[in-house]
Order: structure tokens, then C-alpha cells, then sequence
């Protein structure tokens, strides 16, 4: 068949045919490579978000308004891991308080908030017993006792003391329900009286509580949580994690177990 001989129908017909199979090559080619390539790279490309805009075109004069046309546009928004990461930080650092000295205002840990009375979950082994002062997210100190510590996960347990004051806004914190695996990118949050990041990956399953990552031990603080990209805690550091790993942290598994998140 001369192709010089095709009408302008058969032009039409046989250029759909070669888009057609084109995108069925173009999609097992991408199918492909998507399970060849790291976690890392597999969870960015996922985080392509696609919008879908739909408007009504009139119908042609003389046509009834049934006629009218349904036109879609399709477009794509990538959003790229920075971004991801600051608002990861930003919904988090909501559930973070720290946990000072009450005498000297020294930090001693950082903590998360576990629900909307106040409970704190934090390093056991950054203080002794005794009275502690939180410092929330907008600044308010309240104090706190412990009421729980677990030997297994060196996690302590506070509880704010009543006051007749305003009671303060406690934002409890998302944990992690899935399976962290390797290669998911993640955030430390630390700091002694600002807020400090340090990004990464985790790099190991060193013990069936703890995962490792490859954040520098400088960068962590007693009780600093790690975050994923959607802004939900997936491990917790404290002693028995660092015994383990200096950047090791407590597995999300661990951190909502029933034996540690009830008093």
C-alpha cells in the first residue's frame, strides 16, 4: 500500500493507530522502570498531582443545549521534595513541645503531643523524676509530671498539671501507621531553643524496634521525632534507639503500641 495513495481519512485513522500504540509501549516502558527504580525516586514521581478542570462549551447556533460539549483539560502539578518537606515540618512541629528544666529553663527533650489533654511522650532518660516545664509550639509553659516510664523503649510518659488558668491548645500528632521501608525519605526535627531540620533517608532495619538513617548523631536531640514527606511521625528518638544506632529511632509500631501509648 502506497501511503501517498490514502485519503485524508485513512491518514486520520492510521495516525490514531500509531499514537495508540505508542502510549501502550510508552506505559509498559514506565510500568517498567518504576519497579526498577529506589524508593526514593518511586515516591517523588507519585507525589505528581493531577488536576482535572472541566468546562462546558456552548452548543453550536440551531443545536439544543444538550448538544453542548464537555471539553477536559488535564494539568500537573509536581511538587517537588523541598516543598513537600517544609510543610511536612510545619504540620508536625505542631504536636512538638519541648521539655525544659523548670528551674533553669535548660531543654532536657523534645516531646509529642499524644492527645488533646496534654500527654507527652518523650526521652525517659533526659531527667530524672520530678516536675518538668513544657514549652508549646506558641510559647506557653505549662508544667508536667511523669506518670509512665517504659524500660523497653526508654519512652517517659507526662501529664500537665491542672491549672485554674486558660487551658492551653494541645494538637496531638499524627503517627505513622505504615511500614517504613528503606529508602523513604525523612526529616529529624531537633533544636536546644530554635527549630532545627535535618533531612535524609532511612539506610537500615538494625533491630525489629528501631530503624537507622543516615542523619548525623550532632543533628538529633533527646527525644527528636522523625518524619516522613506527609508530615507523620515514624519514629521517635531515645536512649534505647541510640544504644542501638546514634541515629537510630524507635519504630511508629513501637510508638502506638498499646503497652506504651496507654498509662
Amino acid at each position: 500500500m502506497d501511503i501517498e495513495q490514502l485519503n485524508k481519512s485513512q491518514i486520520v485513522l492510521l495516525t490514531l493507530l500509531i499514537s495508540f500504540v505508542t502510549s501502550i509501549a510508552t506505559g509498559i516502558v514506565t510500568v517498567s522502570l518504576m519497579d526498577q527504580a529506589p524508593p526514593v525516586v518511586a515516591q517523588t514521581v507519585n507525589r505528581v498531582i493531577e488536576r482535572t478542570v472541566q468546562s462546558v462549551a456552548p452548543a453550536p447556533k440551531g443545536q439544543p443545549a444538550a448538544a453542548a460539549t464537555v471539553v477536559t483539560q488535564e494539568k500537573t502539578v509536581v511538587e517537588n521534595e523541598s516543598n513537600l518537606l517544609s510543610k511536612a515540618v510545619a504540620h508536625a512541629s505542631l504536636s512538638i513541645v519541648r521539655v525544659t528544666n523548670t528551674q533553669d529553663s535548660s531543654l532536657l527533650s523534645l516531646g509529642l503531643v499524644l492527645d488533646a489533654q496534654g500527654t507527652v511522650m518523650t526521652d525517659g532518660a533526659a531527667f530524672e523524676e520530678g516536675d518538668v516545664t513544657l514549652v508549646l509550639p506558641d510559647g506557653a509553659h505549662v508544667r508536667a509530671f511523669v506518670t509512665k516510664r517504659d524500660k523497653d523503649t526508654g519512652l517517659a510518659f507526662l501529664q500537665p498539671a491542672t491549672s485554674t488558668e486558660k487551658a492551653p491548645i494541645w494538637t496531638p500528632a499524627t503517627i505513622s501507621t505504615d511500614n517504613t521501608v528503606l529508602g523513604t525519605s525523612v526529616v529529624v526535627i531537633a533544636g536546644k531553643t530554635v527549630s532545627r531540620i535535618a533531612p535524609g533517608v532511612v539506610t537500615a532495619m538494625p533491630a525489629d524496634s528501631v530503624i537507622d538513617t543516615n542523619i548525623t548523631a550532632g543533628s538529633i536531640t533527646a527525644g527528636s521525632p522523625l518524619v516522613n514527606l506527609d508530615g507523620n511521625i515514624i519514629g521517635v528518638s531515645t536512649s534505647v534507639s541510640r544504644a542501638v544506632s546514634d541515629s537510630g529511632f524507635l519504630t511508629a509500631s513501637v510508638l502506638v503500641a498499646p503497652s506504651v501509648a496507654k498509662k
